[in-house]
């Protein structure tokens, strides 16, 4: 019986598998091939253009009817007018397939350097986003590859890369802080292609050093690296001064930012000296060693002195400079200084009256100014100072928003931009200086300059809200600086590239051209610092403010717990205070009295932790001293 039902399940079971491979369709297949694309061309194009097209390429072999193709693919990603790099270079790698470096002329090859790479600015943004982020590239620059792909076929069809084509690669090598493939280029330029280099060229080996100094550093390759920007920057600074090479505004920027990172302090005094014609050491007199060749001091010249000077950590010469180089005395001035005096109490530099009037170089502080100022000032502990600058910057936020104001009551639409908006990063370094040293009278006073900060902040947003919405739009002049017309031929890549290192080694006449304000810019600005400063009052002053005041209430009442006298500001003297007396001082709720069992004798001190094991008096909540939602 078993042997026939095994014999049944094994005939079905064949029926089974019989009847899949009968009923059993295997997958579609298609088969793609290649064509070329004056035949896709054909396909969707009218007789007249089918036979134009046979005509065209008429006793042409395959491979050159392919060239032609993939060279007019090329001309037509390279003649639009917004083009994408990847697509560029696409275009140009499909037709080197396909032909010769030779087959190519010169022009289109310098076009494909140009545009088959992102955007200097591009690439700059896309670059420390990710190494702040703590992603850093394997290698410095994305996109090096294919500029050296291009300069090597520029090179094959005999005829030696421009200097404004190395240029556009070093340009691309400053943006993202590759010194070492700038150096590297600058080396073969000069030595192998025999060309004289620039101010310019300079400049961006320069900024490339600079750059990559202000990106995060891993801790076990700064030192390192610092040893090597000051090496190379000094070898660039020979190399200019061996080929006679004025040192222009902008290389002298670089030069003072590498510098403060190297935190030379030697060689930053003396480019001070011969560059701006400032002696740090007397700020308001003029150096005995100067240069008659100067360059302008700008605000961004400021801030690098100014973060120099932190840095070293000499408060009193920081403030003397900020003072000096901000505010500086008239002209007129020296005609007045003293010259009596005597042998023995003669030192240092005198200026007698006889001398000629002397401006010293000064620039506006802006908002970096004061923040650089009050870092380094809170770092080093100075609470009046940090104090003082403070009140100061707030009178200058005050000041400048009157004075725009009143700018665009009479010329709307031709004021010029702000230089200076208090926010976060302001007002955060006083206060780390009153957490640290437990000052409550300075933390206090900082929320209340805060306080004050947020209300001001917010009636200017919706004043100028309001202004926004009343303003005409600007009239559209007939030829807009701005922005060209659609008939006007792109600008060409060499001059684009010119913007801030082609400064002359002598100060213009005219200054650079200042910003003109833009409302919906500022009113994103106001916003930003808003949110930034309601964040950090709330989640951030009022913890610590709270946590601060309980432990100087602690610290104090253990004393007087203990029998010791503590200091009253009231009374101006230390004195003893009783403890019924300190428990209305501090506004301690009262406690439980006593508890119940073998501990009835053990009180809970009003507020405070017990004796009594396990009991804990309640943690304090923040201070709710300002509510933002209630604010108009």
């Amino acid at each position: 019986m078993r042997r026939q039902l095994s014999k049944v399940c094994f005939s079905a079971t064949t029926q089974i598998h019989s009847l899949r491979r009968l009923l059993h369709t295997s997958a579609r297949c298609s088969s793609t091939i290649t064509l070329p694309l004056h035949i896709v061309h054909d396909v969707y194009s009218g007789p007249n253009t089918t036979a134009a097209s046979q005509r065209s390429f008429k006793g042409m072999s395959s491979r050159d009817i392919i060239q032609k193709e993939k060279l007019s693919a090329l001309m037509e990603v390279l003649s639009r007018e917004t083009r994408s790099y990847a697509r560029v270079w696409s275009c140009y790698v499909d037709f080197m397939n396909y032909a010769e470096c030779n087959d190519l002329p010169l022009e289109v090859h310098q076009a494909v350097l140009r545009r088959c790479v992102p955007g200097a600015y591009t690439l700059r943004t896309w670059t420390a986003r990710r190494m702040r982020a703590g992603q850093a590239p394997r290698i410095p620059h994305h996109f090096e590859a294919r500029l050296k792909t291009v300069m090597r076929n520029i090179r094959a069809t005999g005829v030696d890369a421009t200097l404004d084509d190395y240029h556009v690669v070093l340009h691309q090598f400053a943006a993202v802080g590759h010194y070492t493939g700038a150096m590297q280029v600058l080396a073969e330029l000069t030595h192998v292609c025999k060309l004289d280099p620039e101010s310019k060229t300079f400049g961006l080996c320069l900024k490339a050093i600079a750059h990559r100094l202000s990106l995060p550093i891993y801790k076990v390759q700064r030192a390192d690296m610092l040893a090597d920007a000051s090496k190379l920057c000094r070898k660039l600074l020979k190399e200019m001064s061996a080929r006679d090479m004025p040192l222009t505004s902008f290389n002298l920027d670089l030069v003072m930012r590498i510098l403060k990172e190297v935190l030379d302090q030697e060689g930053f005094y003396q480019l001070m000296k011969l560059g701006y014609g400032i002696d740090l050491d007397y700020p308001d007199h003029p150096p005995l060693q100067g240069s008659s060749m100067l360059s302008p001091f700008s605000t961004a010249a400021l801030n690098t002195t100014l973060d120099m000077l932190g840095r070293l950590g000499n408060v009193a010469k920081l403030v003397q400079t900020f003072e000096v180089l901000t505010q500086p005395l008239p002209p007129q001035a020296s005609q007045h200084y003293s010259q009596e005096f005597d042998d023995e109490d003669d030192f240092g530099i005198a200026n007698p009256a006889s001398t000629e009037p002397h401006q010293t170089p000064h620039a506006r502080p802006n908002t970096t100014s004061y923040n650089i100022l009050l870092k380094h000032i809170s770092r080093a502990g100075h609470a009046t100072f940090a104090r003082h600058y403070l009140y100061q910057a707030v009178r200058l936020d005050r000041s400048v928003d009157r004075l725009l104001r009143s700018q665009l009551y009479r010329d709307p639409h031709g004021t010029l931009a702000p230089h200076f908006s208090l926010n976060r990063g302001t007002i955060m370094p006083v206060f780390g200086e009153a957490n640290r040293d437990k000052n409550m009278e300075l933390m206090r006073w900082v929320g209340w300059v805060t306080r004050q900060t947020i209300r001001r902040k917010k009636n200017d947003i919706a004043w100028y809200s309001e202004l926004r919405d009343s303003l005409f739009p600007p009239p559209s002049p007939s030829e807009p600086t701005s922005s060209r017309s659609p008939s006007s031929p792109p600008p060409d890549v060499s001059t684009a590239l010119d913007v801030d290192l082609d400064t002359p080694s002598t100060p213009s006449e005219s200054p650079p051209p200042e910003k003109i304000f833009n409302i919906n810019l500022h009113l994103n600005i106001l916003q930003k610092n808003l949110d930034e400063l309601v964040t950090w009052y709330e989640n951030r002053y009022e913890v610590a403010l709270s946590r601060t005041t309980q432990r100087v209430k602690e610290r104090l009442g253990r004393r007087v717990w203990a029998g010791k006298n503590i200091y009253l500001l009231n009374k101006n003297a230390r004195v003893i205070v009783p403890r019924s007396a300190w428990t209305r001082v501090v506004n301690f709720k009262q406690g439980k009295t006593s508890f119940s069992g073998e501990h009835s004798d053990r009180i809970m001190r009003n507020g405070w932790v017990a004796g009594y094991k396990g009991l804990r008096a309640p943690r304090p909540q923040p201070l709710q001293f300002f509510d933002p939602s209630s604010m108009s």
